[in-house]
């Protein structure tokens, strides 16, 4: 079941590719929040659809999550002339699609990542993405690291299914009991931050990301934990495929 709603029917997810030599989306998109954008022929596309933006090369990753909010539209009204990095005229032949910018993609979300979800070939064209995958990118973006994707071959059609890994409170508080509540990168304590808002609160990452096995694993607080703040955190799962070590992060922090 599709996790996005819309007036008593599932709305549809989509994904499209952008090519940055031609157009920078994302500048548009973070400046302007709302742009037109080329529609063909498609009739599949409604309002309150999720539409990916994927960039091609050099960047080759979903960069972001927009909303489609009008369609149809035959008057191009928003100047994102600038963002042409070709010099081509964007508002010369509609009808267009109006998307607006949910959130940036800072996860990285690789064409490989897509064909494990289930991507058939190339983001070429605007594709629809089936309910199994759309869910399982949305948690991949925003619990990376509690998640994995195991793909269940059924016949010929595999599926999908996001597993969520269960935390121990116990790790969590021995490890917070051996290593303490500031960030072990750049040193930030919440509690002193935010006073008692911030009380006891601290991100405990494991060195060696749950989603990374597939078999339930013994852990040692003292030495499979570390505490970090989230920015840090988020840091150091940036690249899924080359989580940072602790001491790497520092360098960087400190270069």
């Amino acid at each position: 079941m599709n996790i996005y709603r819309k007036r008593g029917y599932y709305m549809s997810t989509f994904i499209l590719p952008s090519n940055p030599n031609i157009y920078d989306a994302k500048n548009a998109f973070n400046d302007l929040h709302t742009i037109h954008w080329v529609q063909h022929n498609n009739k599949s596309v409604s309002i309150g659809d999720i539409i990916y933006i994927y960039e091609s090369k050099p960047t080759q990753r979903i960069i972001l999550k927009t909303q489609v909010i009008g369609r149809d539209i035959y008057s191009y009204h928003i100047d994102d002339s600038k963002y042409s990095a070709s010099g081509i005229d964007f508002s010369s032949k509609g009808p267009w699609l109006t998307l607006r910018l949910i959130e940036n993609i800072d996860t990285c979300i690789s064409l490989k990542d897509l064909h494990e979800l289930g991507l058939k070939g190339n983001i070429q064209s605007l594709r629809r993405l089936d309910d199994d995958m759309a869910n399982a990118l949305d948690f991949l973006i925003h619990d990376y690291s509690e998640l994995t994707s195991i793909l269940v071959t059924e016949g010929k059609k595999t599926k999908v299914y996001s597993t969520r890994y269960e935390r121990s409170t116990k790790n969590r508080q021995a490890a917070i009991l051996i290593h303490g509540l500031n960030c072990k990168v750049c040193g930030f304590n919440f509690e002193k931050k935010y006073g008692t808002l911030g009380h006891e609160f601290i991100e405990i990452h494991h060195k060696n990301p749950l989603y990374l096995n597939n078999t339930e694993i013994n852990i040692d607080p003292r030495n499979d934990l570390v505490p970090l703040c989230s920015n840090c955190h988020r840091m150091i799962h940036r690249d899924k495929y080359n989580v940072l070590t602790v001491e790497h992060l520092k360098k960087i922090l400190l270069a």
